[in-house]
């Protein structure tokens, strides 16, 4: 790449990096370290806190299964006695209609065992059930849960067993409940929890009664947890990284263990896989470096938004715009910063202004300088070969084509006499004798004296007084002059005729005289060097008649300003002091 191949660097350039994107950064890496500490102590209490909660769950949901059991102990505790009053050994007058009484009344209790035995041999006298299903049952007080076999399936039961005597002979009342798919059926709707009921077989507890089915969970309760309950009497916990269990103990009224409730939840198909320690201290940091990142884009974007449009500026006044200003936001340093910033751009174009009228000053001061020298060298030369000119002009016997040529010589020694003349007046201008008088007055003499040569190239021309008794401080005909260059200027502007309109308007301690016509307008690159010596868009023109009218202005303590566009014409706006000082002196006597 050669040198004129790269890019020259751009002074300000916010790089990709950008200072928004550093300080949400910054702010996201302050607060990290408080955000780690205030997510893992969230994470903890938030854990334990739902922990508690589970265990509180299991605890009650096995809670339910042993209160289900009881309510059923209850039950036939109260119905034994409705029993006991209709239950009668076979043979006794209305036996069969008791027995279909009972029947009834078992069925639509829910109770699935009925039977009267005799205490003396054993024989079962009266049953709702089959006989090899009361065979089963032991008649034991303390034998409370048992497990029998209810067509070739291991069946939980509740037994309660109550004494009575007919007849002189002593009874046995029988009363049971399975514990099949009809129990706790609103306990076995809720997704992922698993109510088992252990009952013991021979020296194990083995499953009779499950709501769930978790994967690899033993059919038989360990060893382990049967010594823990034995020894502390009391609910043990179980969790894995699968699920969470309780093994609740079923003792009867001997003290013998007698079953075994639990309650597990699966982890990975409910929130107990998600409400873990680490999984909360994650989500909460996460969330917590996302509330961070937006607090800090939000704090960046009001910090680097007055910087965004000083960067913007600092470019504008680099490129030499010094009308550039920004907007100031709130009252903290960053704008008092803006608002120092628009001051120095309003302080450095009133310097550029300044500067461009020394720099005018200076070509004039020059110009002035080889002019006059110019001057002095160049008239008197011209009037030895103007006079010798005319000399030769008069001889008689001179041939006409010789003396038109002379005609010729004096005609452009003289145009040279005149242009050397303008310069003089231009580099020298005579001091302005000013006095107060209307403004009305100088502008319809000024239309007056231009309305023969405005009617030949077809100019309507008009005067809009928009302030009537407008005065100005001027000399008039300096003034005059400088008015009739901007309407001959007009009146090239508008070779095909248009419309001149000289307004006068009052702001302030000025009064305004424009000049505006509908003529081809200015090019926005020449408007900047208009009022410059020898620049023109004539292709005769020497370039000297607006310098000359801002040298009149500069020298009335005025100025003079222009607004144009192309093909829409130009507005040429002269700004003289309404009143003297003398004038301004008068009034206040006056007032006095």
């Amino acid at each position: 790449m050669t040198r004129k191949d790269r890019r020259p660097p751009r002074p300000f350039a916010i790089s990709r990096w950008s200072l928004q994107r550093k300080l949400v950064l910054a702010f996201w890496l302050v607060s990290v370290i408080p955000t780690m500490i205030a997510a893992e102590l969230a994470a903890t209490t938030l854990s334990e806190i739902f922990d508690s909660n589970v265990r509180i769950w299991l605890q009650e949901s096995t809670k339910i299964v042993e209160d289900e059991i009881t309510e059923i102990l209850r039950d036939n505790a109260r119905i034994a006695q409705l029993f006991l009053r209709y239950t009668r050994p076979p043979g006794e007058r209305n036996a069969n209609k008791h027995d279909k009484l009972t029947a009834d009344i078992a069925n639509s209790m829910g109770i699935d065992v009925v039977a009267l035995i005799r205490k003396s041999d054993h024989k079962v006298m009266f049953t709702t059930a089959a006989d090899d299903v009361v065979g089963q049952i032991s008649t034991a007080s303390n034998a409370v849960l048992q497990t029998i076999q209810v067509g070739g399936a291991a069946t939980g039961a509740v037994v309660s067993t109550f004494q009575t005597n007919l007849d002189g002979v002593d009874y046995q009342l029988l009363i049971a409940t399975y514990l099949d798919a009809s129990f706790l059926t609103s306990v076995a709707d809720v997704h992922s929890l698993d109510l088992r009921l252990y009952l013991a077989k021979a020296d194990d507890f083995s499953e009779i009664f499950a709501t769930q089915r978790f994967e690899d969970h033993p059919p038989r309760v360990p060893h382990k947890i049967e010594d823990i309950l034995r020894t502390t009497r009391q609910p043990t916990e179980q969790f894995t990284n699968r699920y969470s269990g309780l093994y609740r103990p079923i003792f009867n009224d001997s003290g013998d263990l007698v079953g075994v409730i639990f309650s597990g939840l699966l982890r990975h198909s409910s929130l107990v896989g998600l409400v873990n320690q680490s999984n909360l201290f994650i989500l909460i940091f996460l969330l917590s470096s996302a509330a961070s990142l937006c607090v800090g884009w939000l704090v960046s974007q009001r910090l680097t938004r007055p910087l965004r449009g000083l960067s913007t500026g600092v470019r504008a006044v680099i490129a030499g715009d010094y009308r550039q200003r920004v907007p100031v936001i709130g009252g903290d340093e960053l704008a008092e910063l803006s608002s120092t910033f628009n001051h120095m751009t309003e302080r450095l174009g009133e310097l550029q202004h300044l500067e461009s009228q020394l720099r005018r000053r200076d070509r004039l001061h020059a110009l002035g300088e080889v002019a006059m020298g110019l001057a002095h060298e160049i008239r008197n030369p011209l009037g030895i070969i103007k006079t010798a000119t005319q000399l030769l002009h008069r001889r008689v016997d001179l041939p006409e084509n010789d003396k038109r040529h002379l005609e010729y010589v004096i005609s452009e020694v003289s145009r040279i006499n005149d242009l050397i003349t303008e310069f003089l007046d231009f580099a020298k201008p005579s001091t302005p004798i000013r006095a107060t008088q209307p403004a009305r007055t100088l502008v319809e003499e000024l239309l007056g004296f231009c309305g023969p040569e405005l009617a030949t190239h077809n100019i309507d021309a008009r005067i809009e007084d928009q302030a009537p008794g407008a005065t100005i401080h001027a000399d008039a005909r300096q003034l005059k002059q400088a008015c009739l260059n901007l309407i001959l200027n007009a009146i090239d502007a508008m070779p095909e005729g248009g419309r001149l309109t000289l307004g006068i308007a009052q702001e302030d301690d000025e009064t305004v005289i424009s000049v505006s016509d509908t003529g081809q307008g200015i090019e926005p690159d020449m408007l900047e060097r208009i009022f410059t010596p020898f620049v023109t868009t004539k292709a005769s023109g020497t370039g000297l008649g607006l310098a000359k009218v801002f040298s009149i202005l500069e020298s009335h303590d005025g100025r003079i300003e222009c607004v144009s566009e192309k093909d829409a014409g130009a507005t040429f706006s002269l700004y003289i002091p309404a009143n003297g000082e003398e004038d301004e002196d008068d009034e206040d006597s006056d007032d006095a």
